[in-house]
Protein backbone atom coordinates (compact mmCIF):
# COMPACT_ATOMS: atom_id res chain seq x y z
CA UNK A 1 0.00 0.00 0.00
CA UNK A 2 1.30 3.47 -0.85
CA UNK A 3 2.13 5.71 2.12
CA UNK A 4 -0.54 8.28 1.16
CA UNK A 5 -3.15 5.54 0.93
CA UNK A 6 -2.06 4.23 4.33
CA UNK A 7 -2.44 7.70 5.80
CA UNK A 8 -5.94 8.11 4.34
CA UNK A 9 -6.92 4.64 5.54
CA UNK A 10 -5.84 5.50 9.09
CA UNK A 11 -7.92 8.70 9.03
CA UNK A 12 -10.95 6.72 7.85
CA UNK A 13 -10.41 4.13 10.59
CA UNK A 14 -10.45 6.92 13.15
CA UNK A 15 -13.53 8.57 11.61
CA UNK A 16 -15.52 6.34 9.22
CA UNK A 17 -17.87 9.24 8.41
CA UNK A 18 -15.12 11.68 7.42
CA UNK A 19 -15.83 13.49 4.15
CA UNK A 20 -13.54 13.54 1.13
CA UNK A 21 -13.22 17.31 1.53
CA UNK A 22 -11.99 16.85 5.11
CA UNK A 23 -9.53 14.19 3.96
CA UNK A 24 -8.29 16.51 1.23
CA UNK A 25 -7.69 19.29 3.77
CA UNK A 26 -5.77 16.95 6.09
CA UNK A 27 -3.68 15.46 3.28
CA UNK A 28 -3.06 18.75 1.48
CA UNK A 29 -4.33 17.38 -1.84
CA UNK A 30 -7.44 17.84 -3.98
CA UNK A 31 -10.73 16.11 -3.34
CA UNK A 32 -10.41 14.28 -6.65
CA UNK A 33 -7.00 13.05 -5.49
CA UNK A 34 -8.59 11.68 -2.34
CA UNK A 35 -11.31 9.99 -4.40
CA UNK A 36 -8.64 8.26 -6.48
CA UNK A 37 -6.88 6.95 -3.37
CA UNK A 38 -10.17 5.72 -1.90
CA UNK A 39 -10.99 3.97 -5.17
CA UNK A 40 -7.63 2.21 -4.98
CA UNK A 41 -8.25 1.19 -1.37
CA UNK A 42 -11.61 -0.30 -2.36
CA UNK A 43 -10.02 -2.19 -5.27
CA UNK A 44 -7.33 -3.56 -2.96
CA UNK A 45 -9.93 -4.74 -0.45
CA UNK A 46 -8.97 -2.38 2.36
CA UNK A 47 -12.33 -0.57 2.15
CA UNK A 48 -15.84 -1.71 1.32
CA UNK A 49 -17.10 1.82 0.77
CA UNK A 50 -18.27 4.61 3.09
CA UNK A 51 -19.80 3.10 6.22
CA UNK A 52 -22.81 4.01 8.29
CA UNK A 53 -22.35 3.99 12.03
CA UNK A 54 -25.14 2.61 14.24
CA UNK A 55 -24.75 4.06 17.72
CA UNK A 56 -25.25 1.81 20.75
CA UNK A 57 -28.59 2.40 22.47
CA UNK A 58 -27.06 3.43 25.80
CA UNK A 59 -23.89 5.47 25.42
CA UNK A 60 -22.13 8.41 27.08
CA UNK A 61 -20.90 11.49 25.21
CA UNK A 62 -17.63 12.96 26.53
CA UNK A 63 -16.80 16.51 25.43
CA UNK A 64 -13.35 17.68 26.46
CA UNK A 65 -9.66 18.03 25.87
CA UNK A 66 -6.80 16.01 24.45
CA UNK A 67 -3.35 16.89 25.77
CA UNK A 68 0.17 15.55 25.53
CA UNK A 69 1.42 15.62 29.13
CA UNK A 70 5.12 16.13 29.79
CA UNK A 71 5.99 16.03 33.47
CA UNK A 72 8.94 15.76 35.80
CA UNK A 73 9.17 13.90 39.11
CA UNK A 74 12.26 14.85 41.17
CA UNK A 75 14.13 12.26 43.20
CA UNK A 76 13.95 14.43 46.31
CA UNK A 77 12.37 17.67 47.50
CA UNK A 78 12.67 20.36 44.83
CA UNK A 79 15.37 23.00 45.30
CA UNK A 80 14.43 26.24 43.54
CA UNK A 81 16.75 27.73 40.91
CA UNK A 82 18.78 24.50 40.83
CA UNK A 83 18.88 21.50 38.53
CA UNK A 84 16.94 18.71 40.24
CA UNK A 85 17.62 15.10 39.29
CA UNK A 86 14.57 12.99 38.60
CA UNK A 87 12.55 11.29 35.89
CA UNK A 88 10.72 12.95 32.98
CA UNK A 89 7.61 11.27 31.61
CA UNK A 90 5.50 11.82 28.50
CA UNK A 91 1.95 10.48 28.30
CA UNK A 92 -1.12 11.09 26.16
CA UNK A 93 -3.69 12.73 28.39
CA UNK A 94 -6.24 15.49 28.60
CA UNK A 95 -9.10 15.49 31.07
CA UNK A 96 -11.79 14.55 28.56
CA UNK A 97 -9.59 11.94 26.91
CA UNK A 98 -8.70 10.35 30.26
CA UNK A 99 -12.38 10.09 31.19
CA UNK A 100 -13.25 8.55 27.82
CA UNK A 101 -10.44 5.99 28.12
CA UNK A 102 -11.49 5.07 31.67
CA UNK A 103 -15.09 4.64 30.49
CA UNK A 104 -13.89 2.43 27.65
CA UNK A 105 -11.88 0.30 30.06
CA UNK A 106 -15.04 -0.03 32.17
CA UNK A 107 -16.85 -1.29 29.04
CA UNK A 108 -19.14 1.76 28.92
CA UNK A 109 -19.91 2.73 25.29
CA UNK A 110 -18.91 6.33 24.69
CA UNK A 111 -18.07 8.83 22.00
CA UNK A 112 -15.24 11.25 22.66
CA UNK A 113 -15.75 14.68 21.09
CA UNK A 114 -12.64 16.87 20.90
CA UNK A 115 -10.05 18.49 18.63
CA UNK A 116 -6.36 17.80 18.07
CA UNK A 117 -3.63 19.07 15.79
CA UNK A 118 -2.13 17.74 12.59
CA UNK A 119 1.26 17.29 14.26
CA UNK A 120 3.34 14.62 15.99
CA UNK A 121 1.30 14.86 19.21
CA UNK A 122 -1.94 14.54 17.24
CA UNK A 123 -0.63 11.47 15.43
CA UNK A 124 0.45 9.99 18.76
CA UNK A 125 -3.05 10.57 20.12
CA UNK A 126 -4.65 8.83 17.11
CA UNK A 127 -2.37 5.84 17.48
CA UNK A 128 -3.08 5.68 21.20
CA UNK A 129 -6.85 5.98 20.60
CA UNK A 130 -6.73 3.08 18.16
CA UNK A 131 -4.79 0.93 20.64
CA UNK A 132 -7.24 1.72 23.45
CA UNK A 133 -10.40 1.26 21.32
CA UNK A 134 -11.33 4.88 21.97
CA UNK A 135 -14.08 6.02 19.60
CA UNK A 136 -13.08 9.42 18.19
CA UNK A 137 -15.49 9.37 15.25
CA UNK A 138 -16.81 12.79 16.26
CA UNK A 139 -13.47 14.38 17.11
CA UNK A 140 -11.69 16.55 14.55
CA UNK A 141 -8.08 16.95 13.47
CA UNK A 142 -7.15 20.57 12.76
CA UNK A 143 -4.20 21.59 10.60
CA UNK A 144 -3.68 25.18 11.76
CA UNK A 145 -3.28 24.80 15.56
CA UNK A 146 -0.98 22.45 17.52
CA UNK A 147 -2.30 19.71 19.75
CA UNK A 148 -2.63 20.81 23.37
CA UNK A 149 0.42 20.23 25.58
CA UNK A 150 0.76 20.42 29.35
CA UNK A 151 4.15 20.71 31.04
CA UNK A 152 4.29 20.32 34.82
CA UNK A 153 6.54 19.51 37.77
CA UNK A 154 5.44 17.67 40.92
CA UNK A 155 7.02 17.44 44.34
CA UNK A 156 7.89 13.94 45.55
CA UNK A 157 4.61 14.11 47.54
CA UNK A 158 2.71 14.38 44.20
CA UNK A 159 1.75 17.98 44.96
CA UNK A 160 1.91 20.14 41.83
CA UNK A 161 4.60 22.84 41.92
CA UNK A 162 3.68 24.54 38.67
CA UNK A 163 2.36 23.80 35.22
CA UNK A 164 2.33 25.44 31.79
CA UNK A 165 -0.81 24.77 29.78
CA UNK A 166 -0.88 25.36 26.00
CA UNK A 167 -4.47 24.38 25.26
CA UNK A 168 -5.54 27.10 22.82
CA UNK A 169 -6.79 24.48 20.35
CA UNK A 170 -9.66 23.70 22.72
CA UNK A 171 -11.12 27.12 21.90
CA UNK A 172 -12.18 25.46 18.62
CA UNK A 173 -14.78 23.39 20.52
CA UNK A 174 -17.43 26.06 20.05
CA UNK A 175 -21.22 25.75 20.17
CA UNK A 176 -21.13 25.74 16.36
CA UNK A 177 -18.69 22.81 16.41
CA UNK A 178 -21.01 20.90 18.74
CA UNK A 179 -24.14 21.77 16.75
CA UNK A 180 -22.65 19.71 13.92
CA UNK A 181 -22.69 16.79 16.40
CA UNK A 182 -26.09 17.60 17.87
CA UNK A 183 -27.64 14.21 17.21
CA UNK A 184 -24.89 12.30 18.97
CA UNK A 185 -25.17 14.62 22.00
CA UNK A 186 -28.97 14.60 22.08
CA UNK A 187 -29.15 10.80 22.01
CA UNK A 188 -26.54 10.25 24.74
CA UNK A 189 -27.85 8.96 28.07
CA UNK A 190 -25.28 11.08 29.93
CA UNK A 191 -22.89 13.87 28.95
CA UNK A 192 -19.50 14.44 30.57
CA UNK A 193 -17.62 17.70 30.05
CA UNK A 194 -14.43 19.31 31.28
CA UNK A 195 -13.46 22.97 31.84
CA UNK A 196 -10.98 22.91 28.95
CA UNK A 197 -13.99 23.96 26.89
CA UNK A 198 -14.65 27.67 26.28
CA UNK A 199 -17.04 29.15 28.82
CA UNK A 200 -19.63 29.92 26.12
CA UNK A 201 -19.57 26.27 25.08
CA UNK A 202 -20.13 25.08 28.64
CA UNK A 203 -23.06 27.52 28.99
CA UNK A 204 -24.51 26.25 25.70
CA UNK A 205 -24.33 22.64 26.97
CA UNK A 206 -25.99 23.67 30.24
CA UNK A 207 -28.84 25.28 28.33
CA UNK A 208 -29.46 22.68 25.63
CA UNK A 209 -29.41 19.25 27.25
CA UNK A 210 -31.58 17.66 29.90
CA UNK A 211 -29.58 14.46 30.38
CA UNK A 212 -27.50 14.13 33.56
CA UNK A 213 -24.43 16.34 33.11
CA UNK A 214 -21.16 15.32 34.76
CA UNK A 215 -18.08 17.51 35.06
CA UNK A 216 -14.55 16.90 36.24
CA UNK A 217 -12.76 20.07 37.19
CA UNK A 218 -9.23 21.35 36.75
CA UNK A 219 -7.75 24.78 37.40
CA UNK A 220 -10.28 26.32 34.98
CA UNK A 221 -13.11 25.75 37.43
CA UNK A 222 -14.39 29.31 36.96
CA UNK A 223 -15.64 28.33 33.49
CA UNK A 224 -18.11 25.93 35.09
CA UNK A 225 -19.45 28.36 37.66
CA UNK A 226 -22.04 30.30 35.63
CA UNK A 227 -24.98 27.89 35.55
CA UNK A 228 -23.27 25.25 37.68
CA UNK A 229 -26.63 24.19 39.11
CA UNK A 230 -27.20 22.35 35.81
CA UNK A 231 -24.63 19.74 36.85
CA UNK A 232 -25.74 16.40 38.20
CA UNK A 233 -22.24 15.52 39.44
CA UNK A 234 -19.03 17.50 39.96
CA UNK A 235 -15.62 15.94 40.72
CA UNK A 236 -12.83 18.24 41.93
CA UNK A 237 -9.83 18.36 44.22
CA UNK A 238 -9.61 20.17 47.54
CA UNK A 239 -7.88 23.28 46.17
CA UNK A 240 -10.50 23.68 43.43
CA UNK A 241 -13.28 23.24 45.99
CA UNK A 242 -11.85 26.06 48.08
CA UNK A 243 -11.58 28.30 45.02
CA UNK A 244 -15.32 28.12 44.41
CA UNK A 245 -16.65 28.07 47.99
CA UNK A 246 -13.95 29.96 49.96
CA UNK A 247 -13.98 27.07 52.46
CA UNK A 248 -10.42 25.91 53.10
CA UNK A 249 -10.32 22.13 53.35
CA UNK A 250 -8.07 21.06 56.24
CA UNK A 251 -9.83 17.95 57.53
CA UNK A 252 -12.94 15.78 57.30
CA UNK A 253 -15.26 18.44 58.78
CA UNK A 254 -14.12 21.27 56.51
CA UNK A 255 -14.43 18.94 53.48
CA UNK A 256 -18.01 18.16 54.52
CA UNK A 257 -18.80 21.87 54.87
CA UNK A 258 -17.29 22.65 51.47
CA UNK A 259 -19.19 19.82 49.75
CA UNK A 260 -22.43 20.89 51.41
CA UNK A 261 -21.99 24.42 50.02
CA UNK A 262 -21.49 23.00 46.53
CA UNK A 263 -24.68 20.96 46.86
CA UNK A 264 -26.48 24.11 48.08
CA UNK A 265 -25.49 25.70 44.76
CA UNK A 266 -27.71 23.15 43.05
CA UNK A 267 -25.26 20.35 42.21
CA UNK A 268 -26.79 16.98 43.13
CA UNK A 269 -23.57 15.06 43.82
CA UNK A 270 -20.03 16.18 44.69
CA UNK A 271 -16.82 14.13 44.97
CA UNK A 272 -13.78 15.89 46.49
CA UNK A 273 -10.33 14.31 46.66
CA UNK A 274 -6.98 15.20 48.19
CA UNK A 275 -3.79 13.11 48.22
CA UNK A 276 -3.28 13.71 51.94
CA UNK A 277 -6.75 14.31 53.38
CA UNK A 278 -8.74 11.65 51.53
CA UNK A 279 -12.01 11.38 49.60
CA UNK A 280 -15.41 12.90 50.31
CA UNK A 281 -18.68 12.13 48.47
CA UNK A 282 -21.71 14.30 49.16
CA UNK A 283 -25.26 13.95 47.82
CA UNK A 284 -28.38 15.87 48.75
CA UNK A 285 -29.10 13.39 51.53
CA UNK A 286 -25.89 11.50 52.34
CA UNK A 287 -22.19 12.11 52.99
CA UNK A 288 -19.28 9.65 52.97
CA UNK A 289 -15.62 10.07 53.89
CA UNK A 290 -12.65 7.76 53.20
CA UNK A 291 -8.99 8.29 54.17
CA UNK A 292 -6.16 7.70 51.70
CA UNK A 293 -4.87 4.16 52.18
CA UNK A 294 -2.33 4.02 49.35
CA UNK A 295 1.18 3.47 50.71
CA UNK A 296 2.62 6.07 48.35
CA UNK A 297 0.85 8.62 46.16
CA UNK A 298 2.75 8.95 42.88
CA UNK A 299 0.60 11.36 40.86
CA UNK A 300 -2.88 12.88 40.97
CA UNK A 301 -3.27 13.86 37.33
CA UNK A 302 -5.69 11.04 36.43
CA UNK A 303 -7.55 10.84 39.74
CA UNK A 304 -10.57 12.97 38.87
CA UNK A 305 -11.07 11.20 35.54
CA UNK A 306 -11.02 7.80 37.24
CA UNK A 307 -13.50 8.94 39.88
CA UNK A 308 -15.99 10.40 37.43
CA UNK A 309 -15.82 7.29 35.22
CA UNK A 310 -16.53 5.16 38.30
CA UNK A 311 -19.51 7.36 39.22
CA UNK A 312 -20.92 6.95 35.70
CA UNK A 313 -20.36 3.19 36.08
CA UNK A 314 -22.25 3.25 39.37
CA UNK A 315 -25.14 5.22 37.91
CA UNK A 316 -25.52 2.80 35.02
CA UNK A 317 -25.48 -0.15 37.43
CA UNK A 318 -28.09 1.45 39.70
CA UNK A 319 -25.81 1.50 42.75
CA UNK A 320 -26.91 3.37 45.86
CA UNK A 321 -25.12 6.42 47.28
CA UNK A 322 -22.87 4.40 49.59
CA UNK A 323 -21.83 1.99 46.84
CA UNK A 324 -21.25 4.91 44.43
CA UNK A 325 -19.03 6.62 46.99
CA UNK A 326 -17.10 3.38 47.44
CA UNK A 327 -16.38 2.73 43.77
CA UNK A 328 -15.42 6.39 43.21
CA UNK A 329 -13.00 6.21 46.11
CA UNK A 330 -11.53 2.89 44.88
CA UNK A 331 -11.01 4.27 41.36
CA UNK A 332 -9.52 7.53 42.62
CA UNK A 333 -7.14 5.79 44.99
CA UNK A 334 -5.68 3.33 42.47
CA UNK A 335 -5.21 6.23 40.03
CA UNK A 336 -2.85 7.72 42.61
CA UNK A 337 -0.60 4.65 42.43
CA UNK A 338 0.65 5.27 38.87
CA UNK A 339 2.65 8.09 37.33
CA UNK A 340 0.59 7.78 34.15
CA UNK A 341 -2.90 9.12 33.44
CA UNK A 342 -4.71 5.78 33.30
CA UNK A 343 -4.57 2.89 35.77
CA UNK A 344 -4.26 -0.21 33.60
CA UNK A 345 -6.25 -2.34 36.04
CA UNK A 346 -9.39 -0.19 35.74
CA UNK A 347 -12.01 -2.80 34.81
CA UNK A 348 -15.64 -3.58 35.71
CA UNK A 349 -14.36 -6.55 37.72
CA UNK A 350 -12.08 -4.28 39.76
CA UNK A 351 -14.93 -1.92 40.69
CA UNK A 352 -17.31 -4.81 41.37
CA UNK A 353 -14.77 -6.41 43.69
CA UNK A 354 -14.40 -3.13 45.58
CA UNK A 355 -18.13 -3.30 46.35
CA UNK A 356 -17.99 -6.95 47.47
CA UNK A 357 -14.93 -6.38 49.64
CA UNK A 358 -16.41 -3.35 51.37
Amino acid sequence: MLSREQQILEWIKQNPMISQNELAELAGITRSGVAAHISNLVKKGFLQGKGYIVSPENYVAVVGGITLDIFGIPNSEVIEKKSNTGVIYSDVGGLGRNIAVDLTKLEIPNYFISVYGHDSAGEEFKKDALEKNLDITYSKQISSIPTSRYLYINQTSAKRIFGVDDSRIHDEITPEFLKERMNILSNAKMIVLDPNLPEQTISWIYQNFEQPLFADSINKLSRLKNGIEALDTLVLNADESTAITDVEIKDHNSAKKCAAELVDMGISNVFIYDAQLGFFYQTKSNAFYFPVEAKKVLNTNGVGAAAIAAIVFARRRGLDDEQTAGVARSAAQVAMTTYLNIFEGMTPEFLESSIKNK
